[in-house]
């Protein structure tokens, strides 16, 4: 509920400033239990079911020459109200990795040992090296590097690393099977900066969003795909359940465990809502961006029928996918 008040309060935020009347902003669905109207007429509404929320403008579902409407605003403004909700999921993942990095710190990318009778001593790589790309793919965290390493699987590593003279060389390891951990290792550690500075709290809280937003759009492209299938993916009723998982796992060490936990999720969340908005999907902000755009190069708004045929048709279809979802989250439950 959070994560989507947060989305919405965006396109509430943008609204304002551009000028939209904004009729109602509700936190949850369902019947009203509590409301206030502002002086400008803005009903503030507490809804019975805690799943979300809304924020509703004049002239947004139907066209209205009112003033203060969405449907008489410009279309950059248009734009700028779309583009806010997703904007704010991002704004928000960004706090809260800010606030993890500077609670906990962060996996470095600086080599802080090496193995002997490992590739990567074989290879050059020393102590102080900083690892700044793998197989051609540029590295700003280890996260990324974990990852794309975790996609190998015995192949050839091309490595390309900073020395701490501040030359950077590039090198070809075959990764040696460590039979006792059964998996591949280059043999070599990295340390943990455990109290970064400002800017470097902010560097590794973008580019792990940046690592986040492309995990999503993989994650996408691969159900598109078929390379995962229906059983990996969750609505609400499984992400509940994983929240409600990890929470548990972390309170058996300590609260802070427990919220950090949560956290992450809140995190991975956040940044996927943001993402699967902005894709051009009827009735997803993506999809009114891409009709604003057209409307923009034409020089003309689209045929109002057309468009709410697309949308309607487009609503139908995401409901009807939830459901499907939700009939797989209560069978991966039982």
């Amino acid at each position: 509920m959070i994560i989507i008040v947060v989305h919405e309060w965006g396109h509430f935020i943008a609204a304002r400033l551009c000028g939209v009347y904004v009729e109602e902003f509700a936190v949850g669905m369902g019947p009203k239990i509590l409301g206030r109207t502002s002086k400008k007429g803005t009903l503030y509404a507490w809804r019975l079911f805690p799943v979300g929320g809304f924020c509703r403008m004049r002239g947004e579902e139907e066209a209205s020459t009112e003033a203060g409407s969405f449907s008489e605003a410009s279309v950059w403004r248009r734009m700028a109200i779309v583009v806010a909700g997703p904007l704010m999921n991002f704004v928000l993942a960004m706090a809260l990795m800010m606030a993890f990095t500077g609670a906990y710190g962060y996996i470095d990318t600086r080599i802080e040992s090496v193995e002997a009778d490992y590739p990567a001593a074989e290879a050059g790589i020393e102590a102080g090296d900083r690892i700044i790309a793998v197989n051609g793919q540029t590295v700003h965290l280890y996260t990324k590097f974990s990852y794309v390493m975790s996609l190998n699987t015995g192949g050839d590593v091309r490595l390309t690393v900073r020395t701490q003279e501040g030359t950077t060389k590039e090198v070809v390891i075959t990764p040696k099977l460590d039979e006792a951990e059964g998996r591949y290792r280059l043999g070599f550690a990295v340390g943990t900066n455990r109290h970064p500075h400002l800017g470097q709290i902010i560097s590794q809280s973008f580019w792990n969003l940046c690592f986040d937003v492309e995990l999503v759009v993989r994650s996408f492209v691969q159900l598109i795909t078929g390379q995962v299938g229906m059983r990996e993916v969750s609505g609400p009723i499984g992400i509940v359940s994983v929240i409600g998982q990890s929470y548990r796992e972390g309170i058996q060490e300590s609260i802070l465990a427990a919220l950090s936990n949560v956290g992450s999720l809140v995190i991975l969340l956040s940044v996927n809502l943001g993402v699967l908005n902005l894709f051009p999907i009827p009735a997803l902000d993506g999809s009114r961006l891409v009709f604003l755009i057209l409307e923009k190069i034409r020089g003309k708004k689209l045929n109002e029928n057309v468009e709410n045929a697309i949308y309607t048709i487009g609503f139908l279809l995401l409901m009807g996918l939830m459901v499907l979802i939700a009939i797989n989250d209560i069978h991966n439950l039982l």
